[in-house]
Order: structure tokens, then sequence, then C-alpha cells
């Protein structure tokens, strides 16, 4: 007990001793540190260190440094006093920390904001940030990005938090479990066309599209084999109550075509577009990117841009609603991989801000198994279906 005392009293005489050195009067909680000690913590803040890794280097706690860098225009009130009561007649030396709204942000980061925002006018905040975490590394807030914004010149619109909970839907369980089916109406020159978009509910990764002059039965039909026979089969297709899809008498082609391939047909309830919100939601953003803000001068230019837009959207534009990451990572199964590789960069911020080299996207199908074996009781009868086939095992006990 007595070597614990002892302890404590030459820990209390040698922070006596550090008062000497002028970086902060007195021990323990009752510290107070001079305004050049703060400034200098301000100016590693300012050059991209954590705040763990000044408080560490420093000798001082992140709760000051957090209560310094708040202070008015970046310098804490207290340390501007001193030099002015120190010596009134000598100009108080700037502070090196950020003198605007935007403190904090690097040169670097703040450069990429705008470089994406310039890119692609149509993000938002919530986006760009989403962006910035995928291909970056880099953990910045909403607010940040959105004051960057605003000093340069751009407006910015958020959603309320009630806004939020009305956007949360249902998602399938994996991959090629539900796919989501509409058709858009878009001009090309004097032309109307239609384009057919195929969605994966899980991944929101789009596994095909068809451009054409009409919207039919048969087109849906082959934009829909263009899917599966590059991605496989779904389990379920959900559509909106469209002629193509559905008829009023009789059965479409479309119809026809999932009966034979053993697919299931899901129909939304009339009048209310939030069952494919999802696929109303890529809707809009095509429109908004692409579609309103390009003029086409032929279906075959019209076609290129498309693609190039959709190829964007798998493998390069981040999304909110899949953790930030991209559809592809999720569709290939990798989206585990990429949140470790995020996080690991992520963990020192100084660190990813300097890297060029953004983090990869997916390369090859690997990852998560897929469901090839279902056994399914409709109607009575116990169907076992195996890569999309159905072999009927009896008819259930008790029927």
């Amino acid at each position: 007990m007595a070597s614990g005392k002892r302890a404590r009293r030459q820990t209390g005489q040698a922070g006596g001793r550090r008062k000497q050195t002028g970086r902060w009067h007195g021990s323990g909680k009752g510290r107070r540190y001079d305004a050049g000690f703060k400034r200098e913590c301000l100016r590693l803040l300012a050059a991209g260190m954590t705040m763990e890794a000044v408080a560490g280097s420093q000798g001082v706690s992140t709760m000051s440094l957090n209560r310094w860098r708040k202070g008015a225009g970046g310098e804490p009130a207290e340390a501007a006093v001193g030099d002015r009561q120190a010596d009134s007649r000598e100009e108080a030396p700037k502070s090196r920390a950020p003198h605007d709204n935007i403190a904090g942000l690097s040169n670097t980061e703040i450069a990429e904001i705008l470089k994406l925002k310039d890119a692609h006018p149509a993000m938002g905040p919530a986006q760009i940030r989403a962006q910035l975490k995928r291909f970056r590394a880099w953990r910045l807030s909403v607010r940040a990005i959105a004051r960057v914004l605003h000093k340069n010149g751009y407006r910015t619109e958020h959603r309320t938090a009630r806004e939020e909970q009305a956007l949360m839907r249902f998602e399938a369980p994996r991959r090629n479990a539900l796919w989501m089916m509409d058709a858009l109406s878009l001009r090309v020159h004097t032309e109307r066309c239609y384009l057919h978009l195929v969605l994966d509910d899980f991944s929101r990764f789009i596994p095909g599209y068809r451009l054409s002059e009409q919207v039919t039965s048969e087109e849906a039909v082959a934009a829909l084999s263009e899917a599966i026979a590059l991605h496989g089969k779904p389990e379920r297709v959900l559509t909106d109550r469209g002629g193509q899809f559905r008829a009023i008498r009789g059965e479409t082609a479309f119809r026809k075509f999932l009966e034979r391939e053993l697919i299931d047909h899901s129909v939304s309830r009339p009048y209310h577009p939030q069952t494919i919100g999802k696929i109303e939601s890529v809707n809009r953003s095509i429109q908004k990117e692409l579609i309103y803000v390009r003029e086409f001068g032929s279906i075959t230019e019209a076609r290129e841009a498309i693609a190039a837009w959709i190829e964007y959207y798998n493998f390069q534009r981040a999304h909110m609603g899949i953790d930030g990451l991209v559809p592809a990572d999720r569709y290939f199964g990798l989206h585990r991989r990429v949140l470790d590789e995020i996080q690991a960069r992520s963990r020192k911020r100084a660190v990813a801000t300097q890297l060029d080299t953004p983090l990869g996207g997916p390369v090859e199908e690997v990852g998560e198994a897929l469901e090839v074996l279902r056994l399914m009781l409709v109607d009575g009868q116990i169907q076992l279906r195996f890569c999309g086939v159905k072999a009927v095992l009896g008819k259930e006990e008790g029927c």
C-alpha cells in the first residue's frame, strides 16, 4: 500500500517538474495546456493523423483534442485569449488547422468528392459517401460531404429518418431467388422505345435487359431468356400487372414461358408500385442519370449508352441498400471479402487517403453456395426440383 502511495507522489512530483516545459501545468484531470501545444495538436489533426494517433504521440486525451478542434475557427478560444494576454502588441500566430466548416477533411478527400460530383451530378452526399467507402475505404460523414458540396455551390437533398424507415422492403435471401421485371418507356430521336429490365432482388444486380421498339410479351420473354442464358434460372419472377406479363383473358407468351421453365410468377397488387420498388428505383436512376440528360441519335446509340450505364451500375456504383457495396459484390458472392478489405484499409484513415489504387471489383463467380435443390408441396403434391427440373414424388399423406 505504501509503495502505491509513494509511486503516486513520485508521479505528482514529475508532473510538477513538467510545468517548466511550458506544455501543461499541474497533473491528472487538472492539466492546463498552453496555446502553442494546442496549435501543434490541431496541426497534426489537420495533416491527416487520426485523433487516437495524436493523443498517443502527444500524451493528451482524445476528449481534449475534440474540444480544441471544436473551438472557433479551428483554434481553441482559450488559446487565442492566452496569446493576446501574453503580448497584445504582437499578432497572434495563425493556426494551421482548417478555418471553415469542412475542417478535418484533407485536400485529397475534398478533391475526390468534387470529382465524383462533377462526373455524376445526380449523386447526393450519401451516395458519394458510399462510393468513397467502397472504392477508397474512406469513412467520411454525410454532413462533411454535404458541407463540401454547399461550399462549392451544389444543392443537396436529405431524407428524414421517417422517410428512410418507409423505404425498408422485403429482401430475397440469396441471389436468383427472386427477379423483378419492368418496362420503361423512352424516346429515341422521334421514335418511342421500351427498355425491359431484369433485377435480382437480393443483390440489386441487373442480369439482363432489352431495348426494343415494342412492349410485347415476346420482348419480355426475350429479355428474360437472355438473362437466364448468362446467369442461370431464377426461382421466381415478380412483375407488375402490365399486359406483356399478365393478360386479362387467356395466357401470354410470358406466362407460358415461365410455366415451361418451372419458374414461379408473382404479380404486384393493383396501384401499388411499392411492391416492385427496387426496380422502380433503378428506372428513376437511369432516367435521371442517362435518359433525361442525353439525346440519342439512333437506337444503336441508345443501346450502347444503356449497356455502358448498366455495366457501371452493376460493377462501379455503390448501392446504399446493400451496405454501400456494388451489386456485383453481392451477386457473385464476394460481399464478405470486400467488406473485410474495406474494414482493414479504413482502420488507418491517413494511410487510406494516400492510396491511389481503388478497391477492386468482382472478377469471378465464387463465394456462397447456390440453391439447386428444392422440396416443395404444391396442391397436395410433393415435388422435388433440381436445377429447374421437376419430379413429382407423390401426394401428401391424408390429402
